[in-house]
């Protein structure tokens, strides 16, 4: 099977839709059953490849997308072992959140999903950065995990579907300050990916005061770990992460030339903390 998908992800879109004809009904289980696998080269240069191919050439038929959507989104897949903390499960969990985002990419331009599904599929989706505990980047002989940075890229899709419930945004901001307080200095862009839900909010206008409330809670968080704890080696990564994410956030505001006041005070937090 490594062999067929090696030669899919080479293929001319003619030619992978007549591919897709005769053995997709075989192929695309295949895809969603080792989605998570720990071979790194199956995991991201086949499959995944193979699944961005075929959604960007819309060539998966809606049943296809359907099945797929609701394998994933099962605690089979998307909430497997994110209990545990690390284990090799966070492949695919974290795989499952960058196929999500593939799929909720096509719900958006031709909705396939019914509108039960969607919903309990944003809910889920919605706590997952709050959940998932195992922050490692790469993981030595099975590659990317990077399950904080995919869960930020499905938390910016679904912040930026139409049809979400507005109620939602408080619970995908939450898991967010959630990241900075799971006992880790991320070092492989996380900041970036985390970054692009807010900006996502700031293009779609989303409540200026809001997002300036969200940033004073994660700096009272900061202070009253200090006053219950003092400065522990928690709080010194927490802050680390939440100065690194916060001054990512500034540069991105300031290019966008977008909330003025979120800015302010964004730079207010970093100067007030940067030697704290």
């Amino acid at each position: 099977m490594k062999q067929q998908l090696l030669n899919l992800v080479k293929m001319e879109k003619a030619e992978l839709q007549n591919y897709m004809e005769r053995h997709g009904d075989t192929l695309f289980p295949y895809m969603l059953t080792h989605l998570g696998t720990i071979d790194s080269e199956l995991r991201d240069q086949l499959i995944y490849q193979a699944f961005c191919k075929l959604i960007t050439y819309d060539l998966l038929r809606e049943e296809q997308l359907a099945q797929a959507f609701r394998l994933i989104i099962s605690d089979e897949y998307l909430m497997r072992g994110i209990e545990d903390g690390e284990s090799d499960e966070v492949f695919t969990r974290s795989f499952s959140t960058l196929w999500l985002t593939g799929l909720f990419w096509i719900d958006k331009q031709k909705p396939f999903l019914e509108q039960p599904m969607r919903n309990d599929a944003f809910e889920r989706c919605a706590t997952y950065l709050l959940k998932e505990r195992d922050t490692r980047g790469f993981v030595e002989d099975k590659g990317w995990a990077h399950s904080i940075a995919h869960g930020a890229d499905l938390a910016a899709m679904i912040v930026d579907h139409p049809l979400i419930e507005k109620k939602l945004i408080p619970v995908v901001l939450e898991g967010i300050t959630s990241c900075f307080w799971k006992g880790r200095v991320y070092v492989d862009d996380e900041d970036e990916r985390l970054v692009a839900v807010l900006m996502t909010l700031v293009t779609a206008e989303y409540e200026e005061e809001v997002l300036i409330e969200w940033v004073e809670q994660v700096f009272d968080r900061l202070e009253q770990k200090t006053r219950v704890d003092g400065y522990d080696r928690s709080f010194y990564h927490a802050r680390t992460n939440s100065l690194q994410f916060m001054k990512t956030f500034y540069f991105a505001l300031k290019k966008s030339h977008r909330t003025p006041n979120l800015r302010n005070t964004v730079a207010f937090f970093v100067e007030r903390w940067q030697n704290a």
